[in-house]
């Protein structure tokens, strides 16, 4: 009686995005930390959190998103509910625009994929382009060189950059994953 109302493709569903979560937390934060290009760390869950929205919808998106933007805030200590608010909007957001205006195919994710990782490290450099004070800015420089801040906006784009190309290793079995029949 208690399995007549629980839809068990949508659960197994929930659980294989949920063990594809926890890989790409493993591989993200244990494997790949140690793999740094230029000093940068890639990010591969808001990826995996555009495809989902892209095949599932804005509901599963948000969801999927929520979980994971909760997950990489505890992951990322520094970041105060940036990836908790980031992440469920753009799965929704995705979900929305994969629903009504794109086609749900490789070039759409590449496109959210590479405007969800760019408002993301926009976000992460905000306080270290406007709100440090003059003694900061000037260790900063003195650190990095007279550029400006050319170094925020060079790290922020190598790491959109390498997080994009990793992160198209998550759209195929996001694709698997959406693809399988929701029939009982």
């Amino acid at each position: 009686m208690l399995l007549d109302l629980i839809d068990l493709s949508k659960l197994r569903r929930s659980i294989a995005y949920g063990l594809m979560l926890v890989v790409l937390f493993v591989l993200q934060d244990m494997v790949l930390v140690r793999i740094p290009v230029l000093g940068v760390r890639p990010m591969l869950v808001p990826s995996a959190v555009v495809a989902v929205g892209l095949f599932e919808g804005g509901l599963w998106g948000g969801m999927v998103g929520l979980v994971a933007g909760i997950f990489s805030d505890i992951a990322y200590a520094n970041s105060v509910a940036l990836f908790t608010v980031l992440l469920p909007t753009a799965g929704f957001f995705t979900g929305v625009l994969g629903k009504y205006m794109l086609h749900k195919g490789l070039v759409s994710f590449i496109a959210l994929s590479l405007l969800t990782l760019a408002v993301i490290a926009l976000c992460q450099m905000f306080p270290f382009l406007f709100f440090l004070d003059e003694d900061v800015r000037a260790f900063r420089a003195a650190l990095l060189g007279s550029g400006g801040d050319w170094p925020v906006w060079r790290t922020g784009l190598i790491q959109v950059l390498y997080s994009l190309i990793l992160g198209m290793v998550v759209y195929v079995p996001c694709k698997l994953i959406a693809s399988r029949p929701m029939g009982r």
